[in-house]
């Protein structure tokens, strides 16, 4: 079964997940109208598929380290060579291809300031193909939320639609 067969109700329990991913099943089922059975099945083959990860994310400027974001232009090597390079690295947090003036996208994450530094001066600029770095230092999390207002339905309502009318009531 492949993507294609993420249906609405899908739909719904994944944005029931973006606003609490510690929500019961039970309490998603009546939101979206299945029993807590028929969400737990849901549940289990949107994690196979690879569509939801349900993870704590700690607020690394809060626990004390350093977080930067970096731009890499690759050249002389292959670009996913290098993003699986840069992804076996326990303190890379994110990696992703781009368009434009820069390859890649990595998102970096150290215990201190001089973990930061020995990473982006000795292990990064090593690793094959890496041609330019540009570094952008995360001074303060201003935002960081994965729940998209007007992305579909709202995602807070009391009782489930009605079947015929779609009204809740």
């Amino acid at each position: 079964m492949g993507l294609e067969a993420i249906d609405v109700i899908d739909r719904k329990i994944i944005d029931q997940l973006r606003v609490d991913g510690r929500r019961s099943l039970s309490e998603i089922g009546r939101y979206v109208g299945l029993s807590e059975a028929s969400v737990r099945t849901r549940y289990k083959r949107l994690l196979a598929l690879g569509v939801v990860q349900v993870v704590g994310m700690p607020n690394s400027l809060r626990l004390g380290q350093s977080e930067v974001h970096v731009f890499l232009q690759v050249r002389g090597a292959e670009l996913e060579t290098v993003a699986a390079t840069l992804s076996a690295f326990d303190e890379v947090k994110f990696v992703a291809a781009c368009v434009g003036r820069y390859d890649l996208s990595v998102d970096v994450r150290c215990a201190t300031a001089a973990d930061m530094a020995t990473f982006l001066s000795q292990t990064l600029r090593r690793v094959p193909g890496v041609q330019r770095v540009e570094v952008e230092t995360v001074l303060e999390v201003v935002k960081d939320e994965y729940v998209w207002a007007g992305f579909r339905d709202p995602v807070r309502r009391g009782t489930r639609p009605h079947p015929s009318t779609g009204q809740v009531g």
